[in-house]
């Protein structure tokens, strides 16, 4: 039967707030959304609330110059619209003069959604003599520079609420591409971010999204197979039971060859990849994969051979399947993403075999 090897990796699981290397005065402007692992499906609606330490305005509030009571400074800096934005960007490498860079490549970014909604301020705000700290809850990403935490003598808590309270809801569109969090091209990825009109800055936290996948049906959740022949005539076959699955399911695979020349085999690998396009970017994750492995030295060739193996798929968050659809706000770009199983025949002194399944679809829909 042969040694058998097994390897998995899941996804990259990113943390849920984007703030590494920032200092607590950075961290003052608190984002938060319903979902505390930050994966939505598209099409869902996403609720979330902000919270604005009065520190935040500590330079308004110091400043000598205004001779308002802090109050009405406070809400006359809060009466434009405060906006949440839902901002997806793609980026890609294409292929370009070999003098564009090391590599002859270049990057893209193209915008793929802008989706804002305004915030709702609360009409009633929490009032303590001190501001109150709860270690527990991380916050935003502020892009670029700190601003100073004000001393309890610098503002007259005592008459001020501690802090600025507001919720939101958004609608996150249809049909948007699934997050693709790599830290080089292609990905895709999605921030949250708030904007304030007394500030240049943009704070904003990352969220991951996928599409629900495909419904499942009958006549179409049907085996998947595929077969090849090498120049040796070694004839690999291999089939899964079905097409449709679910995050955290197994994917059963059986396989076989036919050998009647009695060829000497080494091994055969199954892999299961997610594979991921941005324009003609490609991007490639092995999430698991076996190995049978022969001993050629006490092992006689075999005319025939069988074996199944059970591939595992991780749980969410996991991305849907997405079939190719042309994506953009301002330029169009195809992306589509799917799940694939290679078998590698591996023959001593001769032809390899490389077997590709038709692609599984992975979903979080329901059959009909």
């Amino acid at each position: 039967m042969g040694n058998t090897n097994a390897n998995s990796n899941a996804p990259p699981s990113p943390g849920r707030w984007t703030n590494s290397g920032q200092d607590a005065a950075s961290k003052q402007i608190h984002i938060r959304t319903d979902q505390a692992n930050g994966f939505y499906f598209t099409g869902e609606l996403l609720t979330g609330s902000v919270e604005i330490p009065v520190t935040y305005f500590q330079s308004y509030l110091n400043n000598k110059n205004h001779r308002k009571a802090p109050n009405t400074l406070i809400h006359q800096l809060l009466s434009n619209d405060i906006v949440i934005e839902l901002v997806g960007d793609a980026i890609y490498s294409a292929e370009v003069d070999a003098a564009a860079d090391s590599d002859g490549h270049s990057q893209h970014q193209v915008n793929v959604c802008r989706q804002r909604c305004f915030v709702t301020l609360n009409q009633d705000s929490e009032r303590q003599s001190t501001p109150s700290t709860n270690q527990n809850e991380t916050s935003f990403d502020q892009t670029t520079t700190t601003t100073p935490v004000a001393r309890s003598s610098d503002i007259q808590t005592s008459a001020l609420p501690t802090a600025i309270k507001g919720t939101f809801q958004l609608q996150i569109p249809d049909d948007l591409p699934p997050s693709l969090l790599n830290n080089r091209p292609p990905s895709v990825s999605y921030t949250l971010e708030l904007n304030l009109s007394s500030s240049r800055y943009r704070y904003q936290i990352l969220l991951v999204l996928s599409s629900k996948g495909p419904i499942p049906h009958p006549m179409t959740n049907v085996e998947l197979n595929n077969n090849a022949i090498n120049q040796h005539n070694i004839h690999l076959q291999a089939s899964t039971t079905k097409r449709f699955y679910r995050p955290g399911e197994q994917i059963l695979v059986r396989l076989n060859y036919l050998n009647p020349h009695q060829r000497l085999i080494r091994s055969i690998t199954v892999t299961l990849i997610q594979f991921y396009r941005v324009h003609n970017d490609q991007y490639r994750l092995q999430l698991d994969g076996k190995e049978w492995t022969f001993d050629l030295a006490t092992m006689s060739p075999q005319r025939e051979w069988i074996g199944e193996t059970l591939l595992q798929l991780p749980y969410q968050p996991l991305q849907a399947s997405y079939s190719n659809q042309s994506v953009g706000t301002t330029q169009r770009i195809e992306c589509e993403l799917d799940y694939r199983i290679l078998i590698e025949l591996n023959e001593k002194k001769g032809d390899d075999i490389h077997l590709l399944l038709p692609s599984i679809l992975v979903t979080y829909q329901k059959g009909t």
